[in-house]
């Protein structure tokens, strides 16, 4: 148990490092800038979260007004805590007032305005991003998501590859990633869409909830408020042909169809989401699928001399895109070898016996 609240404290501290972030981008007012340096010595932990989070942020005047407002970082630290105790006491009082009100307002003007963004990775690259809202995303390798926002909606496009999303709420504008031709309506989520073709997608919710349509059924504010506590016994869920996964499950769709939703276990959860920490887990793949997988993270193609090979059952943990480590743990459990045939082709066959 200690474990997971752990867990859930750094979510919170990151979601609420990530509505600063969006705050200072826009502009502090005298008042928040006071709650905003309060918020930050309260612990090394906020610190730590915002100046990360700015590290990713897009725009250098977020990292420019951090440190007009902490000249010297985190050192503003003890000498300025014990001068203002007796504040702060009072202040820490009114905090959450403030930071509601504050969330509130920048909402509406974020209402007024339109965002378009398309981010991008590389083969074997891995970024993370905080949207306008606080949403942040995290993209895999050879990933392509173009983020439209606008008064009532906000639109994703995942046009290639797999992004995780943990969703900042705003029930006034629902948030949806469009992948080949489904699409995922965050219902208050933390969740995870890997695109392999645009017909066959995978799906894995970490919290709350993901309804899967088709990209023609627009959810606007109203339906969301309906949809948040449906569930795909719903009548009006089975009108649009929808389906709702919820935290611990998962969706596959395979050209273009839903199959049933599969529960998942805590192993199930990190094998799937390992890339996250930029590793990968295997857990009995055949050795030709995990070469696939492999093979997204790096220019490094395999070949297999022969379908035997091709079945052989496979275990373990790798860091993604270390090909030296496959290959040097293929040849020590299976006494398989390796040749390479050009800079980025790998030729594997069973070593031959003296």
């Amino acid at each position: 148990m200690s474990n997971i609240h752990q867990f859930t404290s750094k979510e919170l501290i990151l979601e609420k490092a990530s509505q600063w972030i969006s705050a200072i981008d826009r502009g502090l007012s005298t008042q928040e800038q006071e709650q905003f340096k309060l918020w930050m010595l309260q612990s090394t932990a906020h610190q730590n979260a915002v100046y990360e989070l700015a590290q990713l942020w897009d725009d250098l005047s977020v990292l420019n007004e951090l440190s007009v407002l902490f000249p010297n970082k985190h050192s503003a630290g003890p000498s300025y805590v014990y001068g203002i105790a007796a504040s702060v006491v009072a202040a820490l009082m009114m905090c959450s007032y403030f930071l509601l009100n504050m969330q509130s307002n920048f909402n509406q003007d974020l209402a007024k305005v339109n965002y378009t963004k398309i981010y991008k990775t590389k083969v074997g690259e891995q970024a993370t991003y905080v949207l306008p809202d606080g949403t942040i995303v995290q993209l895999n390798t050879n990933s392509s998501l173009e983020v439209a926002y606008s008064q009532g909606r906000r639109q994703l496009l995942l046009s290639r590859g797999e992004g995780r999303f943990n969703v900042a709420k705003d029930a006034s504008r629902p948030f949806s990633v469009m992948a080949g031709d489904k699409s995922f309506t965050a219902l208050g989520t933390v969740f995870n869409v890997q695109r392999n073709t645009s017909s066959d997608l995978e799906l894995v919710v970490t919290e709350g909830k993901v309804m899967i349509t088709d990209p023609s059924v627009a959810v606007n504010a109203d339906d969301f408020k309906a949809y948040q506590q449906a569930d795909n016994s719903n009548q009006d869920i089975r009108q649009i042909n929808a389906n709702i996964v919820i935290s611990g499950e998962k969706a596959i769709i395979e050209q273009s169809v839903t199959k049933p939703i599969t529960q998942l276990s805590v192993d199930d959860v990190q094998r799937d989401l390992a890339w996250q920490n930029g590793m990968l887990i295997f857990n009995g793949e055949k050795l030709v699928d995990a070469l696939n997988e492999v093979s997204r993270y790096t220019a490094t193609r395999f070949e297999l001399s022969s379908d035997e090979l091709a079945r052989i059952k496979v275990a373990g943990v790798f860091k993604a895109g270390d090909v030296a480590g496959l290959l040097e743990s293929l040849q020590n459990n299976f006494s398989i070898e390796h040749e390479r045939l050009g800079e980025h082709v790998v030729s594997l066959k069973y070593q031959k016996k003296s």
